[in-house]
């Protein structure tokens, strides 16, 4: 998974690339939030509602939980907003658990 940087000003944020953890399925499944890296959080816009509770987890290069909150059925109105403040440097994966799908994205921060 990579990170895209924004090119198009001067804002200094990140996309990243949400992939769904890799099961075997023959269907579409569309990814239901854009993630933005900013200097000290990450920004999550849901693109559609959800009915259901869905789980944020940010986990370090061990695996270690580093950050969970729960969210009980979010509206694509919401931006929901992930402070990184007090993280290391290092390498990243932010989690997006929606009852059986997780959808996984991986961001850096360098200080």
């Amino acid at each position: 998974m990579a990170m895209e940087a924004n090119t198009l000003s001067e804002y200094r944020a990140k996309r990243l690339v949400i992939k769904r953890w890799s099961h075997a399925q023959r269907t579409i499944v569309s990814i239901p939030i854009e993630a933005i890296l900013e200097e000290n959080s990450i920004e999550v816009r849901f693109l559609e509602n959800v009915d259901e509770q869905v789980t944020f987890q940010v986990k370090d290069q061990q695996g270690n939980i580093m950050f969970q909150d729960v969210i009980v059925a979010p509206n694509e109105a919401e931006v929901y907003k992930i402070d990184l403040e007090g993280f290391k440097n290092g390498h990243y994966e932010l989690l997006y658990i929606e009852e059986d799908t997780t959808f996984i994205g991986k961001f850096s921060i360098e200080q």
